[in-house]
């Protein structure tokens, strides 16, 4: 029997969400109830406040029905389907009854969601990676517009990418300790140092990427736009030897968000006992974190020092979000205008991450992969980036993680070509979108 076009629908939408299982009977039933709801929904096409929280849009309907099937009972949102709405308005249903299910609503945008999507699909074509994980925030609100996932891992590993603690998380943990930096003040864009390798304590050396040859006498703003890992380890040093763990503790890092995904991993906050272990730590070449902690910390950063809870339900009435503060407006605005310095300004490595019209703040990371023992996989990597923009305003924040793209001119390719073209693709295409809306 030919798959009906709501089937298909949902078959696409479940790509992105591979840690789902649903058998083809659920997926009929789902799809009934979906062709019942859009007759439902024509007929309320009037009721505007509706229409847009669904969007009109068979892949919405397919995602808030898949929400029901992901999150646990306890946190299972009621959203009102069409035929409720409907029985609303002819019943009057008492307001204090229904108030809090009948505005429970889902954050993620549909047309969002489509340029995740088609970005996922070109650059898994082009580079068939192991795994592609992409989110897309309002760090201003913590709410989730958008996420895709595309994975070859077992089937029967049922822990979300987005929520799996992941090891070397080198994007976000430097950005926290920069962050760290300049709310103690032991940071100055142009106070210098010596690029290279650095003995740290007898017999243990940092090496720059460069192989340690590092790039001479330069400033410590040079350093992480180089992302030099001698620049993250004397700033490590100069940080109160317990304050750089409590700083990865109030960003989040080492617990859970408490986001609605199932299966959510705390992640570790690493061994900070001796200056080799932290300095290794400040640059994020040790412990693990999820996508969504990486996520919701640098999400941070971009609202002005407020650790938001990441979420894709909300409630529509008298919503506001509220966060924990972390660091003060200015030091998060001075982290910013660093970040922003590495996408725009040679000799920042990152300005392949710009685009037209927006000023994009964020940071590239490279990781070689490790195994279940935890030991470095040789000539395995996991590319990733996360930034914001526009950079002194942020309406939207996006990660992106590419892990084991397959090429043989990784040395000559790496961010440029492969995980540069998706994040601007989703970055303009939303921007520009939610201008327009």
């Amino acid at each position: 029997m030919t798959p009906s076009f709501e089937e298909k629908e949902i078959s696409t939408v479940l790509q992105s969400f591979p840690s789902l299982q649903m058998d083809e009977d659920k997926r009929c039933e789902i799809a009934s109830h979906i062709r019942q709801e859009k007759e439902l929904l024509i007929q309320m096409k009037r009721r505007k406040k509706y229409a847009k929280v669904i969007g009109g849009v068979v892949a919405s309907f397919a995602l808030l029905f898949i929400a029901y099937q992901w999150m646990p009972s306890e946190v299972t949102p009621s959203v009102p389907s069409a035929q409720q709405m409907n029985i609303e308005d002819s019943q009057k249903v008492q307001a204090a009854e229904t108030t809090s299910q009948a505005n429970m609503v889902l954050t993620l945008d549909s047309q969002i969601q489509e340029y995740i999507e088609e970005a996922i699909h070109k650059t898994g074509k082009a580079y068939q990676p192991e795994n592609m994980t992409v989110i897309v925030t309002d760090p201003n609100t913590g709410e989730i517009l958008g996420m895709g996932n595309l994975q070859k891992q077992d089937a029967n590993d049922r822990v979300p990418d987005i929520v799996k603690a992941m090891p070397d998380p080198v994007v976000a943990f430097p950005i926290v300790t920069l962050a760290a930096a300049i709310e103690e003040g032991k940071y100055n864009d142009n106070e210098t140092y010596e690029s290279g390798t650095y003995e740290i304590t007898p017999g243990k050396f940092i090496k720059d990427h460069n192989n340690g040859a590092g790039w001479g006498q330069i400033t410590y703003l040079e350093g992480i736009q180089r992302s030099s890992h001698i620049a993250f380890a004397k700033l490590s040093e100069q940080i109160r030897e317990d304050s750089l763990q409590q700083y990865f503790e109030r960003f989040g890092f080492g617990a859970k968000t408490g986001t609605e995904q199932i299966y959510e991993q705390s992640g570790k906050i690493p061994n900070m006992d001796t200056p080799y272990d932290k300095a290794m730590a400040a640059y994020g070449l040790a412990g693990s974190a999820s996508a969504i902690q990486q996520v919701a910390a640098v999400g941070a950063i971009a609202n002005g020092g407020e650790l938001m809870k990441p979420h894709i339900t909300r409630e529509e009435r008298n919503h506001a979000d509220k966060g924990r503060r972390v660091i003060s407006e200015e030091t998060a605005k001075q982290v910013r205008e660093v970040l922003e310095a590495v996408v725009k300004n040679a000799p920042g490595s990152s300005r392949e991450f710009s685009i037209k019209e927006y000023a994009v703040a964020g940071r590239k990371g490279i990781a070689e992969k490790r195994d279940q023992q935890g030991n470095i996989m040789e000539g395995k990597y996991t590319f990733s980036f996360i930034g914001f923009a526009p950079s002194d305003d942020p309406k939207l924040l996006v990660y992106i993680a590419i892990d084991e793209p397959q090429t043989e001119q990784w040395v000559q390719l790496t961010m440029r070509e492969i995980v540069a073209p998706p994040f601007k693709e989703i970055m303009e295409n939303s921007l520009q979108y939610l201008q327009q809306r």
